[in-house]
């Protein structure tokens, strides 16, 4: 039992770990896209923004799986 409970802390804690620097990435992009980069750099970073937030969505989703699975043990 106590295996599970440190895989789970540390499978939680890496996904926490992704998530964080993936938010602070993506508000340098922000701030980056504030200062109206050229049309070519625009672009790149809104195509970068949206696949973090897609990444962001999943890191979330594996997180509450990750919860759930744990839960049922």
């Amino acid at each position: 039992m106590t295996e599970d409970k440190e895989n789970h802390s540390g499978t939680l804690g890496q996904l926490k770990a992704i998530r964080e620097k993936m938010k602070k990435q993506l508000e340098e992009h922000f701030q980056e896209l504030s200062a109206n980069p050229a049309p070519k750099r625009r672009q790149k970073l809104d195509l970068k923004v949206a696949m973090m937030r897609e990444a962001l969505a999943d890191n979330y989703k594996m997180m509450d799986d990750e919860r759930i699975k744990h839960d049922k043990k």
